[in-house]
């Protein structure tokens, strides 16, 4: 296996992706863009692969239909769908239909904080991990033509970065205040047990490469194991050491992909006690040994 490190969706993957110039994007410093179609997309982010985004991200949906995952959770999307997706996400690509398309920009933590005057409290930004929002139609529009000013003016002759990042900075703002709208519409606010859900999502997203015991979580939540387990079963549908166990296939699969690291240095990183227990773990989860799954990827 040739030497690798480890894959993350950065602009220097992305530059190495587009070596030839594409019509349908663009890397410029401290920014990128993608607006095209499947065939486009797919191209970037090979379907049933998963990404860490080093990056902050903003799509928006605009024909067909997909399913992903996105820090565990699945989604499934459609036309009209504007998303938010912080630095640090993992997403993971399923089907698209044959008529999906989207346009979306990427903008790094220096570029971002110049937009903001160097400002701490950027929108959304230091609230949540993912966003997933459906606009009204002439907020769609909105949406639209401000990602297609940012595309604009960075294919420019003399680009101006500094405006580029300011619209982007408008389509944070704007995102926000979409999203605070429709949370004030809503008839009751989030259920205090869907709130400790998705904060037990967060905790398995940062900690289940080491932590794979309810307990653990539980402490962290000031919650008993047993009435945890059962929240997450009830309000999920999936028990607790189910949304773990995708957790640390996601690393185990992200790092025998995109790195050259042994079985048994990958098992050590994940917290096993050796490389049998992993091997046998990850096995039951895919029907596949972590080599066969290497092989088959390579």
């Amino acid at each position: 296996m040739q030497n690798k490190e480890l894959q993350k969706l950065d602009f220097t993957t992305m530059r190495n992706l587009l070596h030839d110039s594409k019509p349908y994007a663009y890397i410029y410093k401290g920014m990128g863009m993608l607006r095209g179609a499947k065939k486009d997309f797919t191209h970037m982010l090979p379907q049933g692969t998963p990404f860490i985004l080093e990056e902050l991200r903003i799509g928006y949906i605009k024909k067909g239909e997909g399913d992903y995952v996105v820090n565990l959770v699945q989604h499934d999307l459609s036309a009209g769908t504007l998303v938010f997706l912080n630095k640090g996400s993992i997403i993971q690509i399923g089907n698209l239909s044959d008529d999906f398309e989207l346009a979306g920009v990427a903008i790094d933590d220096y570029t971002l904080l110049s937009a903001f005057g160097n400002r701490s409290s950027i929108p959304l930004v230091n609230e949540y991990a993912d966003l997933f929002i459906t606009p009204g139609n002439d907020e769609q529009l909105v949406v639209d033509e401000l990602l297609r000013i940012v595309w604009d003016i960075m294919h420019q002759e003399h680009r101006c970065e500094a405006a580029a990042g300011g619209v982007v900075a408008a389509l944070l703002h704007y995102f926000n205040h979409i999203y605070k709208s429709q949370q004030q519409l809503k008839p009751e606010t989030v259920s205090h047990s869907r709130e400790i859900l998705n904060n037990f999502v967060r905790l398995v997203n940062g900690h289940a490469h080491q932590e794979r015991q309810l307990a653990f979580y539980a402490g962290k939540l000031c919650l008993s194991e047993r009435y945890l387990g059962t929240l997450i079963r009830q309000e999920s549908g999936q028990t607790a050491k189910e949304w773990i166990d995708k957790a640390v296939l996601t690393d185990a699969q992200v790092l025998l992909m995109h790195t050259d690291k042994t079985v048994a240095q990958i098992s050590d990183e994940l917290n096993f006690a050796n490389s049998s227990f992993f091997c046998k773990y990850f096995r039951r989860l895919t029907g596949m040994s972590p080599q066969e799954y290497r092989d088959k990827r390579d």
